[in-house]
């Protein structure tokens, strides 16, 4: 069987067997394994006993109460005869490739490297998950289709997850086979020359950092520093120390006629040598806690440059090339500290003309949420300037309450298919916090599983094999329909409105808005609200009354019930808005207790899993609807 068999194929040939990335090729045999009480597990002399590889397939084998001890390949302890044994060989050629045979004596995996090696492990342990004691006869050939597949989480819009989280998250990528991380940072790294751009945050510290690069490291992850350092700047730009350094003031921007993003300045003003020194300085502290040998610098929505204090030298040289200027000085500074650059390609693929003049070791990163987001026309543009170009879809959970399902696979399955036809050297999956990080990771495990899926084999399909094999291994769920159930809740955005609504769910905004305002209650009415509790209903019961085998099962299995719960309430309240202008008190009073309820098991639940860092945000949401209802319940008191 080739390398080119397709995921409908292998579901074809062995449906019994479920795993997720879908291997590329799989060949069942007549044989199966039944693994005896004790064995051993045969390491090439480069892998330690206690490598990420080693520990991980004890601990599986524990589980299942076998006792496998790990030695050396050549040691001179006898051999015994129940094996599992990994091996380097040069017959494998693809760096991250493997080939893992399942026979009636053992398992037997081959690899050109450790990393291929880790990569089989992590296949044999979704097979003694799934299998147990007894295995399947099976040959696998495997090898990825982008060998840069990454995930980037936004730490810097409300939640700043605990390291636990953090290194749970690493372990779930490593099982997915990621191996690229990236943290979005805007002010929430303790930066010790400027402690005040983060004080009203829980940053991560320098030292986290360097422990969180080798936690990466050991499980064949790069983890990329990944700072903004142009746009996205407001938090910081807001502070009077700092808001020199901004291109335009919001109000400078409103008396020519233009409507700032926000109330505070946005970006850096690039021809100011100041913010040259200060950008210089922040890499300078952030850098040298990363072995990676890039860094993103972001540098995308941009879109106040050149309309301030860098006004003439825009007009002079253009603004395109002003941000080419600012994109080699951030280069430059780069290299001092021996990386090259990353940076988001949204402003500078409207100069395509200037695209050749980038570092030539500059990384493009396309990115795009939605379904149809162009992909293949800005990949083909990429491609055709010679640059080596990522392409970069979403996990569609910010700004929803239950996700977004069939937006983010469709998303995330153009943007490998665009990626692989116009040859990206990467896949970058992005999970964004917008308006203070609403959704618990839980939200996002099953769109980041499918793009993980999609970034091995980019022609896996989301059908009924991949939402079972997320089931079984990333969610270890009792039921196998776990994750179909997650998906049609994430595809409630599409019942409620009546139109489309882009990058966000209208029942998060539904959640948001103020009883007696219109601007999202008008594009809902009671029917789509209606079939959408019909729906939601059901599938919230069944979530809720299964049960997860993952080492942080009761967080995400809270995180999960918490979010559907809270859709529920958005629909309710909505369902009162659109037939009474006030509602009746027994409503609203119930209403208000429902939130008070919601709140503190949100504050519970974001404490467990996160830092406090900008927690108060959101609970000021839920404050502000307990305070609307109880002004309801008055007012509909004195209705009497």
């Amino acid at each position: 069987m080739s390398l080119v068999a397709l995921p409908e194929l292998l579901i074809a040939c062995c449906p019994h067997i479920l795993l997720i990335p879908t291997p590329k090729a799989l060949e069942p045999t007549s044989e199966h394994w039944t693994i005896p009480s004790r064995g051993e597990i045969i390491l090439p002399t480069s892998l330690a006993g206690d490598s990420a590889l080693a520990v991980l397939l004890t601990a599986q084998l524990q589980l299942l109460h076998h006792d496998f001890a790990c030695r050396k390949s050549g040691s001179s302890a006898a051999p015994h005869p129940a094996q599992i044994e990994f091996r380097l060989t040069d017959t494998v050629k693809h760096p991250q490739g493997y080939i893992l045979r399942i026979s009636g004596s053992g398992a037997d995996a081959q690899a050109a490297t450790e990393q291929g090696l880790f990569y089989a492990a992590q296949t044999l342990v979704q097979l003694l998950r799934q299998h147990k004691s007894v295995l399947p006869g099976v040959i696998i050939h495997d090898e990825p289709d982008f060998n840069h597949r990454g995930f980037m989480l936004d730490i810097s819009r409300g939640r700043v997850p605990t390291m636990q989280t953090l290194k749970g998250l690493i372990d779930d990528l490593a099982a997915l086979k990621i191996n690229e991380f990236q943290l979005y940072v805007e002010n929430v790294f303790a930066f010790q020359n400027h402690p005040d751009i983060y004080d009203d945050t829980t940053p991560l510290s320098a030292a986290e950092m360097r422990e969180l690069d080798q936690y990466c490291r050991s499980r064949y992850i790069q983890f990329v520093p990944c700072l903004a350092s142009l746009g996205h700047m407001d938090k910081i730009l807001r502070r009077p120390k700092y808001r020199h350094l901004a291109e335009v003031e919001p109000d400078e921007l409103r008396s020519q006629g233009i409507t700032p993003w926000c109330d505070e300045p946005w970006s850096l003003c690039v021809t100011d040598p100041l913010s040259r020194a200060f950008l210089t300085e922040l890499y300078e502290e952030f850098l040298p806690n990363f072995s990676a040998s890039v860094v993103n610098v972001c540098c995308d929505e941009s879109w106040d440059l050149g309309k301030g204090r860098s006004r003439s030298q825009a007009d002079a040289v253009g603004v395109g090339r002003l941000y080419l200027q600012w994109i080699c000085f951030c280069s430059e500074l780069a290299r001092k500290h021996g990386k090259a650059i990353q940076l988001w390609g949204d402003i500078i693929i409207s100069h395509p003309n200037l695209i050749a003049e980038l570092p030539t070791d500059a990384t493009l990163l396309e990115w795009g949420y939605e379904f149809d987001h162009p992909f293949a026309e800005h990949a083909a543009q990429f491609a055709a300037s010679g640059r080596p170009f990522y392409v970069c879809p979403g996990t569609s959970t910010w700004q929803s309450l239950t996700g977004r399902t069939e937006n983010a696979m469709a998303n995330m399955h153009s943007a490998a298919l665009a990626g692989m036809a116009h040859h990206a050297i990467g896949y970058l999956m992005t999970d964004w916090g917008d308006y203070g990080h609403l959704q618990p990771l839980a939200i996002s495990l099953l769109p980041l599983s499918y793009g993980a899926a999609v970034s091995w084999h980019a022609q896996t399909p989301a059908d009924t094999g991949f939402y079972q094999a997320v089931s079984a291994h990333v969610f270890q769920a009792k039921s196998l329909d776990f994750a179909q159930w997650l998906a049609d809740a994430g595809n409630i955005y599409k019942h409620v409105a009546t139109g489309r609504i882009r990058n966000a769910s209208l029942e998060h905004w539904l959640w948001r808005e103020p009883w007696d305002q219109q601007k999202y209650l008008a594009q809902t009415d009671a029917a789509h609200v209606q079939n959408a509790v019909a729906i939601l209903q059901p599938l919230t019961d069944r979530i809720t009354g299964d049960r997860l085998n993952r080492p942080d099962a009761r967080d995400v299995h809270c995180e999960l019930a918490m979010m559907l719960d809270m859709a529920m309430l958005s629909l309710a309240d909505t369902q009162t808005r659109l037939t009474a202008q006030v509602p009746s008190a027994t409503f609203a009073r119930h209403q208000q207790n429902l939130y008070k309820v919601a709140r503190e098991e949100y504050r519970s639940l974001w404490l467990r899993r996160n830092r406090q860092s900008r927690l108060d945000d959101m609970l000021r949401l839920f404050d502000q609807r307990i305070s609307e209802y109880a002004g309801l319940s008055r007012r509909a008191g004195k209705q009497k």
